[in-house]
């Protein structure tokens, strides 16, 4: 055999080697799926992206986590169903609360006024973040992290009238998510009429006329679903915007306790560095609204104080028995309210 030959030879077995390896590491590798309901270029499944490679890189490739954007998997309460029963094994979304009245806590109307409170509640060791996590774990859940998307506010096809007083009747019908009371008891309070439709009909109901605007939204979801029907928004702060990193409980504990650790460190430091940035890219949202011509009405700091004293007041002893008196109690003296 020539010298030249025996070079090609030896090249061929060294690449036929290295897929070989590459191919035995692939499949040593955990596979695990995340579902997300937001589209590819949505800063939420940039987020779930980042988790996938930080985990991937942190186990030295033996965590495979393969992520599945714009509800590819399911609706986000079929979503929350299959991790449950682990046939999905993580989710970054919001939690239904259609098994657990006590997860209406993630968006209880004026739980948080604002960023910092925000932060604060739904943090690792916040009174939000681990009561949750809390009911969670009857449903073999476990939550890892926090994705903050933004304050929630109300995007309209028609102005309302008088957006800053909570007083007032507005004249104006706004869609609530189905099930719970939560933000039906909110909009009944500040003079809306409402109606429960789905996320995926909302578009269609708001184009056509059916519902003159939505709650439940943030600056970043109006943008990317309904600029160009939105003629206003308005930020009153009424929830905080989260989507949780959720795995299946048995399964997360099913990995060796380097793996968790791992995973649960990633998700941690990503959730910390989504809260030190998430009120700029709110203010940037804001900001695109504008230049699409959509008027946004911000909330001073005494106008939320005043709309959130109302609610507390007429509109919490309402929805209490969503979350329950030892939850509100903990709610309350959170935020100092006796």
């Amino acid at each position: 055999m020539t010298l030249k030959k025996h070079l090609k030879k030896l090249s061929g077995l060294t690449l036929a080697t290295s897929l070989a390896l590459t191919s035995m590491s692939t499949m040593s590798a955990e596979m695990m799926r995340l579902s997300a309901i937001e589209p590819p270029a949505s800063t939420v499944v940039q987020f779930a992206n980042e988790f996938s490679e930080r985990v991937k890189s942190a186990t030295n490739n033996e965590i495979a986590i393969k992520v599945y954007p714009s509800s590819q998997l399911g609706d986000w309460v079929e979503v929350h169903e299959q991790v449950m029963e682990g046939t999905i094994d993580l989710a970054v979304q919001p939690l239904s609360n259609s098994f657990n009245e006590v997860l209406a806590l993630q968006w209880f109307p004026y739980a948080a006024l604002d960023f910092e409170s925000g932060k604060k509640a739904f943090s690792e060791g916040g009174v939000i973040y681990e009561t949750i996590n809390e009911a969670l774990a009857e449903q073999d859940i476990k939550i890892l992290g926090a994705f903050v998307s933004g304050m929630g506010g109300i995007v309209y096809t028609t102005a309302a009238p008088k957006p800053r007083d909570p007083n007032s009747d507005q004249g104006l019908k706004i869609r609530v998510w189905p099930g719970g009371t939560t933000h039906q008891a909110l909009l009944d309070r500040l003079g809306y009429q409402t109606a429960p439709i789905p996320w995926s009909d909302l578009y269609t109901a708001m184009q056509t006329g059916v519902v003159d605007g939505a709650i439940g939204a943030t600056p970043e979801l109006a943008m990317n679903n309904f600029a160009d029907v939105a003629k206003m928004w308005v930020q009153n702060n009424d929830h905080f915007e989260v989507s949780f990193i959720a795995v299946n409980k048995p399964r997360f504990e099913s990995l060796p306790a380097e793996q968790q650790a791992a995973m649960a460190r990633v998700a941690s430091e990503l959730s910390a560095e989504r809260f030190d940035v998430a009120e700029r890219e709110h203010q940037k949202y804001l900001q695109q609204m504008r230049d699409k011509g959509i008027e946004v009405v911000e909330l001073s700091k005494s106008e939320l104080e005043i709309v959130a004293n109302a609610v507390r007041k007429d509109v919490w002893p309402k929805i209490q028995g969503e979350i329950g008196a030892d939850n509100m109690m903990k709610l309350k003296q959170s935020l100092g309210i006796k």
